[in-house]
């Protein structure tokens, strides 16, 4: 078996009783059978506890007001100090934030961007991120799986890294090749063509790649302002038929719909003697916080989790869009923060990175942790009449 983790992935701490918030809280815990058999052993007064803690039809710990029922006052977890540390854990307290996807033979291991602590170190890191690789003898093989499509994906994923990771280019043009590449690359999965994906890789490692894609984006033709509003405010319809883990949630995102569609109104009516405007100011904070290494580190995070699943459903576009618009919302969720902070105020407000770390873990939270929402932003995602590849380039910058 081999394992797979960015390079950053062992400097994760848990912050214990100093996290400013608490992974005990806001969605339901699963247990897995083992720790269920467990449990149902356990004897005493934690015995007797998890008997009458745990929903055993739906396998997970109750909640009250939202809180397991083993998190106290002090935000710290009574299974872990009555029942002997980690090892009373059942899987997901035992791996969380660590997000582990499985395929044959190899097992690739990311943080959670909902932890506080997973996300500064996605969020700080500064260099290129790199993977690292570890194997041990132990073997698992999963019947009918397609190692063809899962090498024509992982080598698709290594190159889009490579794209994403050129900083001699503008982010908006490594967005550009790396989406149109996926998209290609589904063209070459709906054809049964696998093979043909070699010369594909080929012609988007060549030079002029760059140069096409850039006259592309300069002919504004395919991106201009209208398609880029209508293609947001779709994505942020979706949000509405999500599953809402906090319900705070759901009056943030509208208000900051409602905030960034304003300001998009004001810059497209600003004229050149407006300069020093709150619309201005507001765009000076963003950019010093939301800058092209955060939509690198982001890309990067959410295709190293979600890209080669596709070797499931075939769906290498969808995951990319998938990918994509995480990172677009998060980004306008961020944006709305700098609009907020920039009302009333004659000078660029300043809006720290731990505010973008708050912004991104709260849709992390709600997006990557329920089966719910994730397969219902793909399912909608597949509508390619409002999410098509140049509705998707509207929305790079």
């Amino acid at each position: 078996m081999q394992y797979t983790v960015p390079h950053y992935y062992k400097k994760f701490t848990c912050l214990s009783g100093d996290c400013p918030d608490t992974c005990c809280a806001g969605w339901q815990i699963q247990i897995d059978p083992v720790s269920l058999k467990k449990y149902r052993k356990t004897e005493g007064p934690l015995g007797a506890r998890l008997h009458n803690e745990i929903d055993w039809e739906e396998s997970c710990f109750r909640q009250y007001n939202g809180r397991c029922a083993f998190l106290n006052e002090e935000n710290l977890c009574d299974l872990y100090t009555e029942g002997g540390g980690e090892k009373a854990f059942c899987r997901t307290c035992r791996t969380y934030p660590r997000h582990i996807e499985e395929f044959e033979g190899l097992r690739e291991i990311s943080l959670s961007l909902s932890c506080p602590a997973a996300a500064r170190l996605i969020l700080e890191c500064q260099e290129p991120v790199r993977f690292l690789h570890k194997k041990n003898d132990k073997e698992e093989n999963e019947p009918d799986f397609d190692y063809l499509l899962f090498t024509k994906l992982t080598d698709a994923r290594a190159l889009i890294f490579h794209i994403l990771q050129d900083r001699s280019r503008p982010v908006e043009l490594r967005l550009a090749v790396s989406l149109a590449l996926a998209h290609d690359l589904q063209v070459c999965i709906h054809r049964d063509a696998l093979f043909d994906c070699d010369d594909l890789f080929d012609r988007y490692r060549s030079p002029g790649v760059w140069d096409w894609f850039q006259r592309r984006l300069n002919g504004k033709e395919t991106f201009v302002a209208s398609l880029r509003d209508e293609t947001l405010k779709n994505l942020f319809e979706i949000l509405d038929h999500l599953e809402v883990l906090r319900p705070g949630f759901t009056i943030f995102r509208k208000k900051a719909e409602e905030a960034v569609f304003q300001y998009n109104a004001d810059r497209q009516a600003r004229t050149g003697s407006d300069a020093g405007t709150h619309t201005d100011h507001a765009d000076a904070a963003f950019r010093q916080t939301f800058t092209d290494i955060i939509t690198e580190q982001l890309m990067i995070y959410f295709l190293f989790t979600y890209f080669a699943g596709a070797v499931y459903d075939g769906d290498a576009w969808g995951k990319m869009k998938f990918s994509f618009v995480c990172v677009v919302l998060i980004r306008e969720l961020f944006r709305a923060e700098c609009i907020w902070a920039a009302a009333g105020t004659d000078k660029i407000p300043d809006v720290s990175l731990e505010c973008l770390r708050k912004t991104a873990g709260r849709f992390a939270r709600e997006l990557e942790h329920s089966d719910l929402n994730k397969d219902m932003l793909e399912k909608k995602l597949k509508k390619e009449k409002k999410f098509s590849l140049r509705h998707m380039l509207a929305l790079i910058s």
